[in-house]
């Protein structure tokens, strides 16, 4: 998947969260490189707080709109930031995300 994908997933999800999301990471096969065509693209936002109802919606519509339009499934997790930042070291998701993502986006 070529970067100007990621760009456009990376835009949209800050236009729905605005100032909520603190960092986006690319993780699991893909950010390995062990990915077939028919992985997913696993996605996880790391968060101050959780999303309302309205804005996970928002969020959903514009994955599936992505999930269509380059016949790929992005399968986006909200992690509250502080929760992994406290048990990234004991949790073992938390822990290959923190090994193994790779970085789409940070907050300044």
């Amino acid at each position: 998947m070529n970067q100007a994908v990621y760009d456009e997933l990376v835009a949209g999800i800050l236009e729905i969260l605005t100032s909520s999301v603190n960092k986006i990471i690319l993780y699991g096969s893909v950010a390995r490189g062990t990915n077939t065509d028919d992985s997913d693209v696993d996605i996880a936002l790391l968060m101050k707080g959780k999303l309302d109802a309205k804005t996970e919606d928002k969020l959903s519509d514009f994955i599936v709109e992505m999930n269509l339009k380059y016949d790929r499934v992005f399968s986006v997790i909200d992690i509250d930031i502080e929760l992994y930042q406290r048990w990234m070291h004991v949790l073992p998701f938390y822990a290959n995300v923190e090994r193994e993502g790779i970085v789409l986006w940070k907050a300044a």
